[in-house]
């Protein structure tokens, strides 16, 4: 593995791709992936590109995609991070030790060289060159993989100035997709992950534990009796449970509360992905599970 791009080093300007426009407007959707390979094959004959956020401890896959739709990198990159290749990839061990520079870098991986022969053969068994586009945005890790197929030719110096010039493009456009998809998810939970509705009341509210228990299962759409069997207590209980917590929070009814925990929803959102639910590749929850109403529960969903 050779560094090609010193980190901290003067860029070039950016090469200028009629591709860049269609990333822009794709940001947060399915047609980032496709228009992010379009790019990529013009800029440096890309074949196939697989462009991921790390945190340390767990990896996260933005987009995954291949020039041709019968070689799709999605199935191999879905077993690099289910099995865990990637903890083994020493480009990995990489980005994550480079520290909290915020200037991209570009290295090339010597795929022939690896010592790993498990890794090369289950993850590497086609190609003949790979390239890593890596960053630091908000103190958050981006990289991109860049490869050629093994029926190629390998990278030139030009294919890999070009990158190394759309570096910093690419890193912020990559950061910017996976903050607009994890909004949208999060989004989603609000009112549907009864594990984040209580994680969002614990972080942004002062209620003490059983009137945070209700009004998170009233939110999630739970009746009296479905709170009473879920909690164990009995429905006498969970109404005082809710009277105080709506003492507590001078508010009457149910539609105010709704009110009220959206606001807490959108303040928590706004302090970062750190503190929000964060779903892995492989649908897990990087920092809550979701378990849902018991099935004991689900007749008494309000209906």
């Amino acid at each position: 593995m050779a560094i090609v791009a010193m980190l901290g080093a003067e860029q070039p300007g950016i090469p200028v791709c009629a591709d860049v426009p269609e990333m822009v407007e794709s940001l947060g959707s399915g047609g980032f992936g496709p228009t992010l390979m379009a790019y990529l094959a013009t800029l440096c004959g890309a074949d196939h590109c697989a462009a991921f956020q790390l945190d340390g401890i767990s990896l996260r896959v933005v987009a995954a995609t291949s020039v041709d739709p019968k070689e799709s990198a999605a199935v191999q990159v879905e077993r690099y991070v289910k099995q865990g290749w990637w903890r083994r990839d020493p480009v990995m061990s990489m980005v994550q030790g480079d520290g909290p520079s915020q200037t991209p870098s570009v290295v090339r991986f010597d795929v022939q060289s690896l010592g790993d022969n498990g890794l090369r053969q289950a993850v590497y068994p086609h190609i003949s060159d790979r390239l890593i586009a890596y960053g630091r945005k908000n103190n958050v890790a981006f990289g991109l993989s860049v490869v050629r197929s093994e029926l190629r030719a390998r990278f030139s110096d030009e294919d890999i100035s070009r990158l190394y010039a759309s570096a910093n493009l690419i890193v912020a456009l990559l950061a910017k997709h996976a903050d607009v998809v994890l909004r949208r998810a999060s989004a989603a939970d609000a009112l549907t992950s009864l594990a984040a509705i209580e994680n969002c009341l614990a972080n942004m509210s002062a209620l003490p534990r059983r009137e945070l228990e209700v009004c998170s299962r009233i939110l999630y759409g739970m009746s009296s009796c479905g709170i009473a069997l879920d909690l164990g207590v009995s429905e006498e209980t969970v109404k005082t449970y809710r009277k105080r917590a709506y003492q507590r929070l001078g508010i009457g009814i149910e539609r105010e509360l709704v009110v009220w925990y959206l606001n807490m929803w959108s303040r928590w959102c706004e302090q970062g992905p750190v503190h929000r639910l964060v779903k892995q590749v492989d649908g897990s929850s990087g920092i809550y599970p979701d378990r849902g109403a018991p099935t004991s529960v689900q007749s008494c969903m309000k209906k």
